[in-house]
């Protein structure tokens, strides 16, 4: 059910967003597609070309660096109805700038009929709405790729979160300035200053005229009923609904109205590429369907291997596709080899997630790789689980969530004993399960 009252433009937009969705999705899977391009027609095309890893668990330094500094969601928290802001992910490019929100101010500005600067509580004071809006990091997913090319944040599939977020419209700030004839882009800069890929830059984003018009678009001062906290872009952030979260600019200090040519290092990095040099880069857009589950049971802290009791255990989850709707979701207990179709309830915005859940007869003791994915109203699926999907800097894979669980009556003894060596063991010699096993339990890190 949706959470909050959405107006009749922001419903208009999310209509139009869920066919550009679509569109888009067609593009990626064209150029990127498990079908359309794989690691080896890589090798073949760039066969001198660095990499970092040649397996799943060779993350680096940097990665690791990257990854204390950056966080997924807490699967678990799945089972809620929205992300608390802590268990929200987060991913910070370059440092969190402390910003006094009684300095601050957002200048609006080039091509305007009337160039402004406000406070926040100028911002404050306009019409605001509260949306239910499910935000994923492009990288989502990257830890599922046999090879990554680009250091990255080494995620699994839990880089997501659904938050209420609370702001005004920016199609009606942009119609109070007046957008000129002649305009054609929207520039989005942030206060966080650093260098990526040799350059140096704030992070800046930008949308068309047409995009940032649509009316789905919205500066946030709220997450979950809470002012901004300083690591989500206290005071003011970008929210665009539908997208992935890097069109969703934190720390917003300008908005910069041009007639287009500027392509910064954000919007650069952020593009499905068969290589570096691909000469026909698509830029990452709106948000693929991809569903995923709150791990059953209760974990072992090392493997973060399930343990639950024999019996009928209610999995949930969640659902979502940006602006499109649900049409179903599946899960399975035997790997992804086998599927059965999920209880599915209604989306919580139009840019929200939906509920699901399985009752599992897991009435017999022993090893499960469990595993959910879901299909939308316009037919769009998940990718499916294989080794050799690929592109060069390994973003937007919707390979399906694998949990690994063991069912066993001992979890129900408090202060009993549950032997998990080789699970333990397996984190350094994969060769002691049996690969689907171990897939479950450490393919893409996040997903238990």
């Amino acid at each position: 059910m949706t959470r909050h009252a959405e107006s009749s433009e922001f419903l208009a937009a999310a209509k139009t967003e869920a066919a550009r969705a679509v569109e888009h999705r067609k593009k990626v899977l064209e150029h990127v597609g498990a079908e359309a391009f794989t690691v080896d027609d890589f090798h073949k095309e760039e066969p001198g070309d660095w990499k970092h890893t040649t397996g799943r668990s060779d993350v680096t330094p940097a990665e690791l660096q990257l990854g204390k500094r950056c966080h997924g969601a807490h699967v678990e928290t799945l089972s809620a109805d929205i992300t608390p802001a802590g268990s929200h992910y987060l991913l910070i490019h370059f440092d969190v700038p402390l910003i006094d929100p009684s300095a601050y101010r957002l200048k609006i500005h080039g091509l305007v009929d009337k160039e402004v600067s406000l406070s926040l509580a100028d911002i404050k004071r306009r019409k605001a709405q509260t949306a239910s809006v499910l935000m994923a990091c492009a990288g989502n997913g990257r830890m599922g790729l046999t090879e990554r090319f680009t250091s990255h944040v080494p995620w699994g599939p839990d880089a997501f979160g659904c938050a209420d977020w609370t702001g005004c419209s920016l199609a009606e700030l942009l119609q109070e300035v007046g957008v000129k004839d002649g305009a054609a882009q929207v520039i989005f800069t942030g206060a966080d200053k650093g260098v990526e890929w040799n350059t140096v830059d704030y992070f800046r984003r930008s949308l068309t005229v047409e995009q940032a018009m649509t009316g789905h678009v919205m500066l946030c001062w709220q997450m979950n009923g809470a002012d901004l906290l300083p690591c989500h872009g206290a005071p003011v952030r970008i929210i665009v609904p539908g997208w992935y979260g890097m069109a969703s600019v934190k720390w917003l200090t300008s908005i910069e109205i041009t007639s287009g040519g500027w392509w910064g290092t954000e919007m650069d990095v952020y593009c499905y590429r068969r290589s570096r040099l691909d000469p026909t880069p698509l830029p990452i857009e709106q948000l693929p369907v991809r569903a995923m589950m709150a791990p059953p049971g209760h974990p072992d802290f090392y493997s973060r291997t399930r343990l639950l009791a024999p019996g009928v255990v209610r999995v949930r989850g969640k659902v979502w596709a940006g602006a499109v709707d649900i049409d179903y979701v599946e899960f399975s207990s035997d790997g992804a080899k086998t599927w059965q179709r999920a209880e599915v309830g209604d989306k919580s915005g139009a840019f929200g997630w939906a509920a699901w859940h399985f009752d599992w007869d897991a009435k017999t003791e022993g090893s499960y790789v469990l595993s959910c994915r879901g299909v939308d109203a316009a037919g769009r699926t998940q990718d499916p689980l294989c080794d050799d999907q690929f592109n060069y800097t390994g973003m937007g894979s919707t390979q399906p969530q694998l949990v690994y669980v063991r069912v066993t009556a001992d979890i129900e003894t408090v202060g009993g004993s549950i032997n998990l060596e080789v699970e333990e063991e397996a984190a350094k010699k994969p060769e002691v399960m049996e690969k689907a096993q171990w897939d479950g339990l450490y393919r893409a890190p996040g997903s238990q």
